[in-house]
């Protein structure tokens, strides 16, 4: 299951991006580094309060942040191996980024 919460302009409306979107744009854009206090862009999905709508997530990676240089955020929830490995291994390689750790540091996150 493959569920694109939000992948898109942070004020925009419509339809988020597909996956592929968001990998181009990792591999092009700094992360902000803000959410490595808050999970480190990856977590096990765990809502607030366990739902009959939000149970079909149990199990899930939950995948989130936003871009440091654009209004960009994601939010994408799945138990698919291969999309949690290839966002993971994206999300990893932008955090070794240049420019990424040139934004950390200046935060002094």
């Amino acid at each position: 299951m493959l569920y694109i919460d939000s992948n898109g302009p942070e004020w925009g409306s419509g339809n988020p991006e597909n996956l592929q979107a968001l990998l181009k744009r990792l591999n092009s854009e700094p992360l902000d580094p803000i959410y490595e206090s808050m999970g480190n862009f990856i977590v096990s999905y765990q809502p607030s309060r366990w739902t009959s709508e939000n149970r079909r997530f149990e199990g899930c990676t939950h995948f989130f942040g936003h871009f440091a240089t654009s209004s960009h955020v994601f939010s994408i929830i799945t138990d698919e191996q291969v999309v949690i490995e290839s966002l993971t291994a994206a999300i990893r390689m932008n955090q070794c980024r240049s420019d990424y750790e040139r934004i950390k540091y200046n935060a002094k996150i």
